[in-house]
């Protein structure tokens, strides 16, 4: 009789492939945020903090707005790292569920 311990049944292939398949993902989105390979996400935060700066200005705030973490490009590029990396961490544990399956 074996136990549930000594791996009598293997991974579902459902899991591997969902882990895969979300690894992928957040890899892919992850360097594309991390690298801006075109552009458009830095550039859409950068268009959205300056339509906020002018909103703050017109309200007649001082100092014209409020600086923003969310705005940021490093910002954007450190959770595209992020991203990347807990990608990578998803495809490394797809893996090892189909190597020791």
């Amino acid at each position: 009789m074996q136990s549930l311990a000594t791996g009598a049944h293997g991974p579902s292939p459902v899991i591997l492939v969902v882990f895969g398949v979300a690894g992928l993902t957040a890899l892919w989105c992850g360097v594309s945020w991390a690298f801006d390979v075109r552009g458009i996400t830095t550039r859409r935060s950068e268009r959205i903090r300056r339509k906020r700066e002018e909103a703050w200005a017109a309200m007649g705030r001082l100092g014209g707005g409020t600086p923003t973490l969310s705005g940021s490009v490093g910002y954007l590029r450190l959770l595209g790292a992020v991203m990347a990396g807990a990608g990578a961490v998803l495809l490394l544990a797809t893996y090892a569920l189909w190597h020791l399956g």
